[in-house]
């Protein structure tokens, strides 16, 4: 890395001297100029990428480095990788794996609503908007009588996972009913109760590490 930069930093360098050479022995600024932009073109050909051009600026990863999943394929990548790997693991109970199969079912229920609901927002719709709060409000009741179905699992951790996502989708559940009697009669506070209420929620529900903004 050290000597990329140094190699970067010689080539500007005479990229420089070039363009105050030719200027000093009488060329035009405009022909000085060009003298060391051929100067750089031609180094950036004979040069790697690494070593005239920081790999960032690229924003690319190596070929052989997959890339991981974001926003709601990436929550729902999560959620099956937590079952297969529970499923995979040679001790596995017969009973874990059934609580994490009915609570990925659930959450991913959950996720794919929360992310409808996300999008409706970031589109700045408002009738999209009510319609996602008003689908909401009718959805996770279900959802949440599924999650409380499910048997209790075994392990604390769990029993506080699964007290954490019920409150969550409680809260969520009170957000959106409110989001959408905001969106219908044009409550600002009662749109930034909610939004408060929803930031809570997906904290609760660790679906959207950071809630979207609203137009309340």
């Amino acid at each position: 890395m050290m000597r990329s930069k140094k190699i970067l930093l010689i080539i500007l360098v005479v990229a420089l001297a070039i363009f105050v050479i030719s200027l000093a022995i009488g060329s035009p600024w405009w022909q000085a100029l060009i003298f060391g932009i051929a100067f750089l073109l031609i180094a950036a050909i004979v040069s790697t990428r690494g070593v005239l051009l920081p790999e960032k600026l690229f924003d690319r990863r190596p070929s052989n480095e997959p890339l991981e999943a974001t926003g709601k394929a990436g929550f729902l990548k999560r959620m099956d990788s937590m079952l297969a790997d529970l499923s995979a693991q040679p001790g596995a109970k017969i009973e874990d794996i059934t609580w994490m199969t009915g609570y990925t079912r659930v959450m991913k229920g959950v996720g794919e609503l929360v992310y409808e609901v996300h999008e409706s927002v970031l589109s700045k719709d408002r009738a999209k908007e009510l319609q996602a709060f008003r689908e909401a409000v009718k959805r996770l009741p279900h959802f949440i009588s599924d999650l409380k179905s499910i048997p209790e699992p075994a392990t604390p951790r769990r029993q506080r996972t699964m007290k954490r996502r019920i409150e969550g989708m409680d809260l969520y559940l009170q957000a959106c009913s409110d989001f959408a009697e905001a969106l219908e009669t044009s409550d600002g506070d009662l749109a930034g109760q909610a939004a408060l209420q929803i930031s809570k929620a997906l904290g609760l529900l660790d679906i959207i590490e950071k809630p979207p903004a609203t137009s309340g």
